[in-house]
């Protein structure tokens, strides 16, 4: 008999990003795209809000909250398989992306 799962715990960060034109929004669009695979879909991002002036000096900032997801840690380890460490050893490529899985 299988044991239910439990559902994982969801603790939110509040994330403020802040920089010269739309540096922040561009770093905010990149940690929506990379952070789900990095982490191994438990770590999401919330919506991004729009460049808000900086109140000192140039530049702008952005808003937006992160999901992490904590799973149950007395699950069965084929029950983490989708959990499983990232490869850290992969570099990205100068424009942000992943490099092609082997």
């Amino acid at each position: 008999m299988t044991t239910p799962r439990t559902p994982p715990t969801v603790r939110v960060v509040k994330v403020r990003l802040s920089g010269m034109d739309d540096d922040a929004g561009a770093v905010a669009d990149l940690l929506t795209r990379l952070l789900p695979e990095l982490s191994g879909g438990r770590c999401q991002t919330g919506e991004i809000s729009s460049a808000y002036p900086n109140r000192r000096g140039g530049g702008a900032r952005r808003y937006f909250d992160l999901y992490l997801l904590d799973t149950d840690p007395t699950a069965a380890p084929d029950d983490h398989a989708a959990d499983a460490e990232p490869d850290r050893g992969r570099l990205l490529r100068p424009n942000g992306e992943l490099p092609e899985s082997s």
